[in-house]
């Protein structure tokens, strides 16, 4: 904000009506605080320990562009610098021989560096006893300029390294000493800059730095801040000619988005009446900035994360972080909007241990596996590591693995037709067959014996011995059998229906007979199910419904989209249910709770085999056994119906419902029972 008024030709106030025809200036404009300073950390300190894991520290001031420091809250407070860091010194090492004290002076030089004479320590004088003064280094001074002081540690100590109390007080050395730091710095200055203004009121300004004569600049603070000399001040304060000034325009919006950043007006040199002149008729006025600094928001940074564990656990790899743009940790940027020549670099490489080297090992070749013809060798083929030991195959590398078979090829093969003896004739009168075994072998030449091995008949040469041939063993007497012939079609499409075959009671000549038992005649009808293309039903109730069916029996159902083969029971009843019939029957199919407890419970005697003539008693009420053939089902659960006994047999106490099994034989890790 700033005052605006009107003003006469001598400076003194008018009435606004008098400059109607002038653009007033504007009174206000937006401003934006932004950080003028900038955070600068000095010289580390040396470690907090002279051994072991310490820490290392140094002070962050905030300084402005001329490198003064000024107040902290002028510095982004997020951008701060660290003040600490962890440190590392040599590992520590305690020494203590015997109960001798520890030595009171923490100086890795004291008892070894000797003064002119040869002694141990400077400054030290012999008291009663062989005592003694002992110093210790001198400290810091106490001023860095203009001379101080510095002090020591004096204490007196007997020959052992103990306290005393007696040692001569005119021989005991000083404990303060002045010092010299050189001359304290200076305030310098140079030349005063052109004034601002020619007319009107104008600045001036000159560097005024604090520093020693050898030029060495320092901050502020180390000269005497009330001698300091003005850096600047005020020039041609005469007033200026009225007929001309310069007038300013708007400024512009700032040049970024974010950071720092500049903004721009119109300056143009106008009359008193308005009108618009040369520049030329303004300078001898001091003209206004045409520019000034502006900062549009914070702008965007790179967060790099912790680098993540090393690719590989031996030899180089590579280790990787997330590197994201953020403008504050909870707010997060896109990565066009970070700068991406400063992106930090989400891979590097990482140096683990040595790797073990591990290689294929090969054995000897085996004998070929023909003796003659062609065959294949093998080897064994194993990973070793360096040492020359067996290691699992996954350490080796497969794409250097060696084969462990290859190809052996021999002298050709000989191959010969090998012949059996012939069967007796397959019938025992008229016209039969008799056959025998006729191979193709391969001649293994190279034993001591001839050997044999069955080959493909292609290797042979020739036309093969017949394998078949006819016998004839004299007329039969006249005979008669059953003959059937296939059966036919389903009489039904769908469901249940029947199908017939043609049987019939003929000769050896095929004539018919009468000579055949009626006892063995095979069946000319029986029922066929038909269960393709055809709408089936989904329970036992359903079957009865659709096919008018009474009897109980295997039916073909559809449960759950899926066709399945039910034992229908009761289906004279209104209410018939569905079994599944167990394949193995009862046999395999039963449950059990063991009637034997043993007189001591907590043994397991036989190592847990079952005996009925253990030190046992058979009294346990629960016990039974109960062997199923079926088994009921519960259609909407898809779930067996345990209870169901309707076709179990309880051949032992109590019934036991399907797929359960208990005993009370012993308190001890001892099953029983089976299932």
């Amino acid at each position: 904000m700033r005052y605006v008024s009107c003003r006469d030709d001598h400076g003194s106030v008018a009435d606004e009506a008098a400059c109607f025809h002038l653009p007033k200036p504007s009174a206000t404009e937006a401003c934006l605080v932004i950080s003028c300073g900038r955070w600068k950390a000095m010289e580390w300190s040396s470690c907090s320990v002279t051994c072991g894991q310490g820490k290392v520290t140094r002070q962050i001031l905030c300084v402005d562009y001329n490198d003064q420091s000024i107040d902290r809250n002028e510095c982004d407070a997020e951008d701060i610098l660290a003040t600490e860091q962890d440190c590392s010194m040599p590992s520590c090492q305690q020494i203590n021989l015997g109960n001798r004290p520890a030595n009171p002076f923490p100086y890795p030089d004291y008892h070894q560096k000797n003064d002119r004479g040869g002694h141990p320590n400077r400054n030290q004088g012999h008291g009663h006893g062989g005592n003694q003064w002992r110093t210790g280094p001198w400290g810091a001074c106490s001023s860095t300029c203009a001379g101080g002081f510095q002090r020591r540690v004096v204490v007196c100590q007997d020959e052992n390294g103990y306290a005393a109390d007696n040692c001569d007080a005119r021989m005991k050395p000083d404990e303060l000493r002045s010092c010299e730091s050189g001359p304290c710095p200076q305030w310098a200055y140079g030349s005063w800059s052109e004034c601002t203004k020619s007319c009107g009121g104008g600045t001036r300004t000159r560097l005024v730095v604090c520093q020693h004569s050898n030029g060495e600049r320092f901050t502020d603070l180390s000269c005497e801040i009330l001698d300091k000399p003005p850096d600047r001040e005020q020039c041609n304060m005469q007033d200026c000619p009225r007929e001309a000034a310069w007038n300013a325009g708007p400024w512009s919006s700032c040049s970024v988005s974010c950071g720092r950043g500049q903004k721009y007006r119109e300056v143009y040199c106008m009359s008193k009446d308005g009108k618009l002149l040369e520049n030329s008729l303004c300078t001898q006025l001091a003209k206004p900035n045409v520019l000034r600094k502006c900062r549009g928001g914070r702008c965007p940074k790179w967060k790099a994360g912790d680098w993540g564990q090393c690719s590989v656990s031996c030899g180089k790899g590579i280790q990787q972080r997330n590197v994201f743009c953020q403008f504050t940790a909870s707010k997060p940027a896109r990565e066009t909007e970070c700068r991406q020549s400063s992106r930090p670099a989400s891979e590097q490489e990482c140096q683990m241990a040595e790797c073990s080297f591990y290689y294929w090992k090969t054995g000897d070749w085996q004998e070929c596996s023909k003796t003659c013809g062609k065959g294949s060798r093998y080897r064994k083929l194993i990973c070793v590591d360096q040492n020359m030991h067996e290691v699992d195959s996954l350490h080796c590398d497969p794409s250097k693995k060696p084969s462990d078979v290859e190809i052996c090829t021999l002298p050709p093969c000989e191959y010969i037709w090998i012949t059996g003896d012939w069967s007796e004739c397959s019938v025992t009168c008229g016209k039969g067959y008799k056959q025998r075994l006729v191979s193709c072998s391969e001649i293994y030449t190279g034993k001591d014996h001839y050997e044999y091995g069955y080959q493909n008949t292609v290797h042979c040469p020739g036309t093969p011995p017949l394998n078949v041939q006819s016998c004839y063993l004299g007329e039969c007497p006249v005979l008669a059998s059953w003959r059937v012939g296939n059966w036919g079609s389903c009489s039904v499409t769908c469901g249940i229906g029947v199908m017939h075959r043609s049987v019939q009671c003929l000769t050896n000549s095929d004539q018919t007979s009468t000579l055949c038992l009626d006892d063995l005649k095979p069946e000319e009808r029986r029922p066929c199910h038909n269960i393709h293309n055809c709408e089936l039903p989904t329970s036992c109730k359903e079957a009865k419904r659709l096919q008018v069916i009474t009897e109980d029996g295997e039916y073909f159902l559809k449960v759950k989209g899926r066709l399945l083969k039910i034992y229908c029971a009761g289906m004279d009843s209104d209410s018939p249910k569905e079994y599944i019939t167990l394949v193995n029957g009862d046999a395999e199919n039963f449950s059990e709770v063991y009637s034997y407890r043993l007189h001591n419970p907590t043994e397991c005697p036989y190592n847990g085999s079952r005996r009925e003539n253990c030190q046992c008693r058979k009294d346990y009420t629960a016990a039974g056994f109960s062997a199923f053939s079926k088994v009921r089902l519960d259609l909407n659960a898809m779930q067996i119906i345990t209870t169901d006994l309707q076709f179990a047999q309880t051949l032992d106490g109590r019934p036991v419902p399907f797929a359960t099994a208990g005993d009370c034989y012993s308190a001890a890790k001892c099953p029983q029972v089976s299932l």
